[in-house]
């Protein structure tokens, strides 16, 4: 939890005072299958001024094994809080902690950061826990979009200690054709070819748009050592153009439950 003051806590819900800016957003809240272990977007968090905190599953939601969450439990109606939700809120580190402040420099965000960019960035995971949730990527005027994103999957494509790798290095994008779980997936690699991990399921799409548009530029925004917990080893930023009129992660799957 952010030490500036215009945050304050409750028990286990988080409450960000009107007037802190940088905590508009939405991002989309995932669930992994136990015995799968696909990742499927279920539902979709936002937060601005006016309305605080809102939440609504996704058509996506319908995916085999899922059951609505207990503090969410009808599948079609919106849930609106002027505080975080505590499926949430219990994601957020808080500012109390010995550790709070290597926290934030793992997920290279300054003293300042607020409880929304933490989840936001952190991707809310938890161990043991099968929900996982992602920044809806945005898109300029001009359609360009960059976005962060954390390397899944290091620990499996590396098999031991990372490369040395540096801010600003570029990286590059492969398909894997014989990924039976996914055949959409695309590998991070360095710059000389070597596997890295992989990009997120859930940015997948919205990379796509991107491709289709023009290159992308892929590269190295921050790395943590073997101390951080594997899935926050790599934040590589992503940049690039999208179609005229796209929204990602938009229709489809991506609409609301019973739209």
């Amino acid at each position: 939890m952010s030490a500036d003051p215009t945050v304050e806590t409750s028990g286990t819900a988080v409450r960000v005072a009107p007037g802190t800016g940088r905590s508009a957003g939405a991002l989309i809240v995932a669930w992994q299958h136990p015995g799968t272990r696909l990742i499927s977007p279920v539902g979709r968090l936002e937060h601005g001024p006016g309305f605080g905190y809102r939440f609504h599953y996704l058509r996506a939601a319908a995916v085999e094994g899922f059951q609505a969450f207990l503090s969410f439990p009808d599948l079609s109606h919106e849930y609106r809080s002027e505080r975080l939700f505590p499926l949430f809120s219990q994601r957020i580190m808080s500012w109390r902690r010995p550790d709070f402040a290597e926290y934030l420099r793992q997920l290279h965000l300054d003293a300042h950061a607020t409880p929304w960019e933490q989840l936001a960035r952190s991707e809310g995971r938890r161990t043991g826990d099968t929900v996982q949730m992602f920044p809806v990527p945005s898109v300029e005027a001009d359609g360009s979009s960059t976005c962060f994103f954390l390397v899944h999957g290091i620990r499996y494509v590396t098999g031991g200690p990372l490369p040395v790798l540096a801010p600003g290095d570029r990286l590059e994008l492969r398909r894997e054709p014989g990924n039976v779980r996914n055949l959409a997936a695309r590998l991070v690699c360095t710059s000389d070819g070597a596997p890295l991990g992989y990009v997120p399921d859930l940015l997948l799409d919205h990379l796509d748009a991107m491709l289709g548009t023009g290159p992308v530029s892929l590269t190295v925004e921050h790395v943590n050592g073997p101390e951080a917990p594997p899935h926050l080893r790599l934040l590589v930023r992503l940049a690039g153009s999208t179609p005229p009129g796209y929204v990602p992660m938009s229709g489809g799957r991506w609409r609301r439950w019973g739209s």
